[in-house]
């Protein structure tokens, strides 16, 4: 076996399983998909975006690449800023788009760094596969082109925007190929000369004209200072092994291990039981207590990881679990394992995208500023030159042994971290199948609310009333992220509701 990869859709996979093919080690490959994505699932990723990768090697352990996005300065008093509603079928969730909506973007600084530093490929063929579709042509997935369909209102928002994606006056779908010439020039050029093209070269030029002309708060000075920060990842034990996962200023992978710090002690037989749904359910809501009082106000001061270790700390908020249960919430992600035991787990994301095409690049900007999730409070409550705290959290498990056992993420926003703690639980405490636990019906508490997938009973769902307002969804739903996970032993799973996949590469 050569390796295995998880990402959102078939063609991302098959462009990081060449690399896979081709001698190429995880690096490669995840780098390969990442690329490869922005093409294949259009509405959840792109260059203009960012994201966060962990790696681990058999020789140095775990780093995790942080190339999210920046917070610019606010240059323009009346940024172009406006709100459209995207439509998840059971529930509607405000976005705000436009040239003002725009962070400082770190995807293409972070492929190139994570290329230097670990690939083993050279950068011509790790943008082959996506360069190959760009000009050849591809064919959306019905469940990919249905995400246009769903975020019509900003892919119309701006010419450009609807000139890439409309250019024929009807919206891209599934039924004819999609090209982007201009994102495979650009390919070809940032395979010469890296990230500099992006960040120092003509194409900041261009950023920093359109970006003055949309009244937009992007500058080439903000491009030019941007920087991938190699952090340490948070380390926990997990039911004998160990959780590893994004650090702050990143909000989720602390929430996560939070959560499962709460569960860690309960003893139960199965996940669909009555017990364990309310312990989950109620370490979700004390989760989001603890994210108000603790995290949001502290993601920046270096120390919040300690509060982990804090036994009174922990158990203040398992004594607040226990009084509850007395009274009884566009993203993708890339997951590889290698034949040498090296795994990159990688979430990244463009938001909903800005409705700014880059000319002559065909990459969409993101919409960072314009994510609820991320600026819950207030357009700029995060000061200028400040990584945007996100929710994403890639994350592995180790063995006893500290051997991979694991690889996982989410998209999804704020349900990236139930989604995850979720999949992790029935996997490894429940010993269910990762195609099981990927697929499984999942819960999410979101502002004292909570959303279900079918497949619960109903007097689950019936005690659940008593205490929260429940939406029961209809179907297995994005809304509640999507799962792309492999494990050590070469199995792996893609998430249905988001359309992944995988490949496995014999050796």
């Amino acid at each position: 076996m050569k390796g295995i990869i998880a990402a959102g859709d078939r063609l991302t996979a098959q462009a990081g399983a060449r690399m896979l093919e081709e001698g190429g080690n995880a690096f490669d490959a995840a780098c390969a998909a990442m690329l490869a994505a922005p093409l294949c699932e259009p509405m959840l990723t792109s260059l203009g975006g960012g994201g966060f990768m962990l790696t681990h090697t058999p020789e140095s352990g775990e780093a995790l690449y942080d190339f999210f996005v920046d917070v610019p300065p606010k240059r323009v008093e009346v940024p172009d800023f406006f709100p459209i509603d995207v439509d998840f079928g059971t529930t509607i969730q405000e976005f705000h788009i436009g040239a003002g909506s725009t962070a400082v973007p770190g995807m293409i600084a972070g492929i190139d760094r994570i290329h230097r530093d670990l690939g083993s490929l050279p950068m011509e063929r790790i943008v082959a596969p996506a360069l190959e579709y760009a000009r050849d042509g591809i064919t959306l997935t019905p469940l990919q082109a249905s995400f246009v369909g769903l975020l019509e209102p900003i892919l119309r928002s701006t010419s450009d925007s609807e000139a890439l994606y409309a250019p024929d006056g009807s919206l891209i779908d599934a039924t004819r190929p999609l090209t982007n010439p201009d994102y495979g020039d650009f390919l070809e050029a940032f395979a010469q000369e890296g990230a500099e093209l992006f960040y120092r070269g003509k194409i900041a030029e261009r950023i920093d004209r359109i970006y003055r002309e949309r009244h937009g708060l992007l500058r080439r000075e903000d491009l030019e200072r941007y920087e991938v920060k190699i952090r340490r990842p948070i380390r926990f034990d997990y039911r004998e092994m160990t959780f590893v996962t994004n650090p702050p200023p990143s909000a989720g992978g602390i929430l996560i291990a939070f959560t499962l710090r709460l569960l860690e002690s309960g003893e139960y037989k199965r996940p669909e039981s009555l017990e364990y749904v309310r312990d989950l359910i109620e370490s979700m809501a004390v989760t989001a207590e603890f994210r108000r009082t603790h995290v949001d106000p502290n993601l920046h001061d270096g120390h919040l990881e300690q509060v982990l270790k804090d036994p009174d700390l922990l158990a203040h908020y398992l004594l607040s679990r226990q009084s509850r249960i007395s009274l009884w919430g566009n993203t993708t992600h890339i997951s590889v394992v290698d034949a040498q035991g090296n795994c990159a787990s990688v979430t990244s994301t463009n938001g909903e995208g800005s409705g700014v095409v880059v000319p002559g690049t065909g990459i969409m900007m993101n919409n960072m500023l314009g994510e609820e999730d991320l600026n819950p409070h207030g357009f700029f409550r995060w000061p200028a030159g400040v990584r945007l705290p996100s929710m994403m959290a890639p994350s592995l498990v180790l063995d006893p042994r500290g051997r991979p056992l694991l690889v996982l993420g989410s998209a999804g926003s704020n349900r990236i971290r139930s989604a995850i703690v979720e999949v992790a639980e029935r996997f490894c405490r429940f010993d269910q199948s990762i195609v099981n636990a990927v697929n499984a019906p999942r819960i999410h508490f979101e502002r004292d609310e909570l959303f279900f997938e079918p497949g619960y009973a109903p007097e689950i769902l019936q005690s659940a009333r008593k205490r929260y307002p429940v939406t029961e969804f209809d179907d297995l739903s994005l809304f509640f992220g999507g799962v792309n996970a492999v494990t050590g032993d070469f199995d792996g799973a893609g998430d249905s509701r988001r359309g992944g996949a995988v490949i496995r590469v014999d050796g």
